[in-house]
């Protein structure tokens, strides 16, 4: 049996407590790679952090498999990131989900990529924090979660038209709000630019740097 010398003195420069992490994260990498093999795109292991690329029709089972199981318990859902690519036509966002679990004191990253027609499952049965978390994603990116008791703009207005953190998005917007002193009232029109704004640079700044 061979015993790789690098792995211990690596461990023995540590101290206990840096220890303890490095080999729990070793310990759940092992742990996931021979559970989730066969639904898995992609690892990453860190020492204090996970990241796990999964495939998106195997999300819901594998969330309820480590909330669930008693070797892993992440009973947290610390939040939901998301990236636009609008480069890419199949899967435009990624979507990742932070997972914590407090027994072990280690996240996980479980990411999984969508298009822009194709919804995720809700995590409102398996965590609270889902519910503020899937209508924040909704309202800034327009990815839709089935099975969501309560999906609706949690930012902008409920007329709002539009997604703003996509990239695609004007930084404009679309309408404008403005007073009308005649009406006496709030007016929504569309955004109109006068033709004196409508000058532009096409000289990069970032050329002639130095």
């Amino acid at each position: 049996m061979r015993v790789n010398l690098n792995f211990i003195k690596f461990y023995a420069n540590k101290s206990i407590f840096i220890n303890r992490k490095f080999l729990l994260g070793h310990y759940f990498s092992f742990f996931f790679f021979n559970f989730f093999k066969t639904f898995l795109c992609g690892f990453l292991i860190k020492p204090y952090k996970l990241y796990i690329y999964i495939k998106n029709y195997f999300l819901h089972f594998c969330i309820y498999f480590l909330k669930n199981n008693f070797l892993s318990q992440f009973s947290t859902l610390s939040d939901i990131c998301v990236v636009d690519f609008p480069q890419r036509l199949n899967f435009r966002f990624s979507v990742t989900y932070v997972l914590l679990s407090t027994l072990f004191n280690i996240r996980i990253f479980l990411s999984t990529f969508v298009s822009t027609f194709i919804p995720l499952i809700s995590l409102c049965s398996f965590y609270s924090s889902s519910n503020w978390l899937e209508r924040e994603v909704w309202d800034m990116f327009g990815i839709k979660f089935l099975l969501h008791f309560d999906l609706r703009r949690i930012l902008n207005d409920y007329g709002f038209h539009g997604y703003p953190l996509r990239k695609d998005f004007p930084l404009i917007g679309y309408i404008e709000l403005r007073y009308d002193d005649l009406l006496q009232s709030v007016c929504i029109e569309l955004v109109e630019i006068s033709q004196n704004f409508r000058f532009f640079k096409f000289e990069n700044p970032w050329l002639n740097w130095r």
